[in-house]
């Protein structure tokens, strides 16, 4: 079975600094996986390496087989690959149900039609609001984004992902600044991603981690120092070594 995701020996250098080491690693197809490992780890620098941020020393990233190396960011959302940040990338003057629909509508190709308003596009507001229900937006689908909470602004960045269509998402630390209260919406929103999207979360929110994946990678000084099943993670002394500590056993 082809992979959704494969990367091939990864390498990244910035002059003498070794950020990323021959990672390799392979997403089956609507996998649930995790990337963990401590600050500095090379995390950040992977997943830009995955999305074309920035290229690589070395190796090869594949999407369903075909090979996006050297494939602009564009290209590799349009391919099926698709990135949210730590820090949302919303537009605050926007309505979940505008920001969705402009997702939607750009995937279509519907957005060349300049001289038509969105509201227009039947199909893609159908669509929009079918992804908003799907992660619990309905009653905020017509609030401007920048009145409300965190938690929701997160899962609306999500929501948007989903309507660019992807076959891989990359999600990067969905609950970075999300009050406590709001976390169990966001692990409900992540539950609610299609089955068939392979996901690779990257989280410092052990719970939300051991909650959500089946299958964890830990990246340590750029290198993979091992991956598997949450219960093989927990239990390996190297991960405890280096980032869980044994409050995590």
């Amino acid at each position: 079975m082809t992979s959704a995701l494969e990367i091939v020996g990864l390498d990244k250098r910035f002059g003498a600094l070794h950020v990323t080491n021959a990672v390799s690693l392979a997403l089956p197809p609507g996998c649930r996986h995790a990337l963990i490992g401590p600050n500095g780890a090379g995390k950040t620098t992977l997943i830009n390496l995955l999305t074309g941020v920035v290229p690589p020393s070395s190796g090869q990233v594949r999407l369903e087989g075909r090979d996006i190396t050297a494939a602009s960011r564009e290209r590799r959302v349009q391919l099926g690959l698709v990135r949210t940040f730590q820090i949302n990338q919303l537009f605050p003057a926007m309505t979940p149900l505008e920001a969705v629909t402009l997702a939607v509508a750009r995937r279509m190709g519907l957005t060349r039609r300049w001289w038509r308003p969105l509201g227009h596009c039947d199909a893609a507001v159908d669509e929009a609001a079918t992804i908003l229900r799907r992660f619990d937006l309905t009653a905020a689908m017509g609030t401007v984004t920048a009145g409300l909470s965190y938690g929701k602004q997160r899962l609306l960045e999500i929501a948007v992902a989903v309507a660019c269509g992807p076959r891989v998402l990359l999600l990067d630390e969905p609950a970075a600044g999300v009050p406590e209260s709001e976390r169990e919406e966001i692990l409900a929103g992540i539950a609610a991603l299609p089955s068939d999207v392979a996901v690779l979360l990257i989280e410092h929110d052990m719970d939300l981690v051991f909650r959500f994946a089946s299958r964890i990678a830990v990246l340590v000084e750029g290198t993979l120092l091992l991956e598997g099943t949450p219960e093989e993670i927990a239990a390996d002394p190297r991960v405890h070594a280096v980032y869980l500590g044994e409050g995590h056993a």
